[in-house]
């Protein structure tokens, strides 16, 4: 009898342990959103001339989707830009032109996705929280590494683009 209960008690505690993985970047912080940290010159003035950028964080078909506007919100093709949203895969951007985008990583504490256009790599971005906040590390070819402190925010994605 004593056999039967050790094997019914190691048979239980087997099936109830956890196989589950640990909890990724995506399901910790899905549906977080977060604001660029503004860094203010001498003068007071906003560094980038007053504009609102926010990212939200989605453990669904969008990654992380972003809203960039007001002061110097112009992308590299001159064009006004507000309302990003991006995949794993082919994401078509700016009027047309394709970009696909692949996550190398989804740990509990580091996203990184990498960036291709016509199967060329044009660089990453890699989010880590550090605190209460998260370091935004985007490295490109055109713009070297560049790094920004992102701060919980109360807007989201969905607050200027639905």
């Amino acid at each position: 009898m004593k056999k039967l209960i050790l094997l019914t008690t190691l048979l239980l505690a087997f099936a109830c342990s956890k196989d589950d993985e640990e909890e990724t970047f995506l399901d910790k912080y899905d549906g977080t959103s977060w604001t660029v940290e503004e860094d203010v010159s001498i003068d007071g003035e906003v560094a980038d001339g007053g504009g609102v950028e926010i990212i939200t964080f989605s453990n669904g078909t969008y990654f992380y989707s972003q809203f960039v506007g007001g002061g110097g919100a112009i992308d590299a093709l001159g064009a006004s830009f507000d309302c990003m949203q991006y995949k794993e895969g082919r994401n078509v951007i700016f009027g047309g032109m394709e970009l696909t985008y692949k996550i190398l990583k989804n740990e509990a504490d580091e996203l990184l996705s990498e960036a291709t256009l016509l199967g060329e790599v044009i660089g990453t971005i890699k989010f880590t929280p550090q605190g209460e906040n998260l370091v935004m590390t985007e490295t490109s070819i055109e713009e070297g590494i560049e790094t920004a402190i992102l701060i919980p925010s109360d807007s989201s994605y969905d607050d200027y683009c639905n």
